[in-house]
């Protein structure tokens, strides 16, 4: 078990009791008040909801959490995926830049019942615990928002224990979609001689410091942690019009599709909509 002793962090953390922000958490590029208010859908399409379960329930799995183990998950949000992963009985830290999201979190997680998790506030650029710390790393969704990839990897590689886990899913903006969508917005602006005025699909949102691709994943990862497997997610997400097409068929053949899909993603992971990535840290 982690002591927390040697960390000075309380067993639990009551609404107004967040781990002491980290100095470099005032950069311009980290929102440390970001709230999810801001990109919750009232209505999902079914590519979404399908692609949104998917990489949560890849992520996990991809996880393999064991009773006892020491979990940290970075960027947590509301801890959902932190608390799934405590309930198969490991020890679980969850880390978040944005008090708006502890405070969430705190919603779903009762401190000191169940089972907890601890949270905390802070960055991955920067994490607040000893060396070789945890069995696992994850990150799903927000390794992309980091302000610095590299000291974040670093970090991450710092405090996993030989061998170590690393998993992390993120949004492919190579993807098939990305490609198509890119082509289709060309011919668009060619025959229409204007541009659509809606953010392109194939660019990440303004909230993003980084365009993540199947390449740039392995680049990244490679001088730190010994890539165990790489798992594509979902063809054609947000493709123009294509959750709308799926919107007007029967439920069940517009999940057969999907499904297939998803077969597909998985043979060839550089054209999915999301890669799930499992690294094992490398030796100093």
């Amino acid at each position: 078990m982690l002591a927390l002793e040697k960390i000075s962090l309380p067993g639990c953390l009551t609404k107004s009791d967040f781990y002491p922000k980290y100095p470099a958490m005032s950069d311009k590029k980290i929102d440390t008040s970001w709230d999810d208010q801001e990109i919750v859908l009232s209505k999902m399409t079914p590519d979404t909801k399908f692609l949104f379960d998917r990489m949560t329930q890849a992520t996990i799995d991809a996880v393999q959490a064991g009773p006892g183990e020491e979990i940290l998950e970075l960027a947590c949000g509301r801890a959902v995926d932190a608390f799934q992963l405590a309930l198969k009985g490991a020890c679980v830290f969850g880390l978040d830049p944005s008090d708006k999201m502890l405070k969430k979190a705190l919603e779903w997680v009762e401190p000191g019942k169940n089972h907890p998790v601890i949270l905390l506030r802070s960055l991955a650029e920067s994490l607040p615990f000893p060396d070789q710390s945890f069995d696992k790393l994850v990150c799903k969704g927000s390794i992309d928002h980091f302000a610095d990839i590299d000291a974040s990897l670093k970090e991450m590689q710092r405090v996993l224990k030989p061998d170590g886990n690393l998993i992390i899913s993120v949004a492919n903006f190579e993807s098939l979609s990305c490609k198509l969508a890119r082509a289709y917005d060309w011919f668009y602006e060619k025959l229409k001689k204007r541009k659509r005025t809606e953010h392109p699909s194939w660019l990440p949102p303004d909230d993003h410091n980084f365009k993540f691709d199947y390449k740039f994943l392995i680049q990244k990862l490679k001088p730190l942690f010994e890539i165990n497997s790489i798992q594509g997610l979902s063809l054609l997400w947000c493709f123009p019009y294509w959750g709308a097409t799926l919107e007007k068929l029967k439920p069940d053949t517009a999940q057969k599709i999907l499904k297939a899909l998803d077969k597909i993603a998985n043979l060839v992971p550089s054209l999915s909509d999301v890669l799930v990535v499992s690294a094992r840290r490398k030796s100093d």
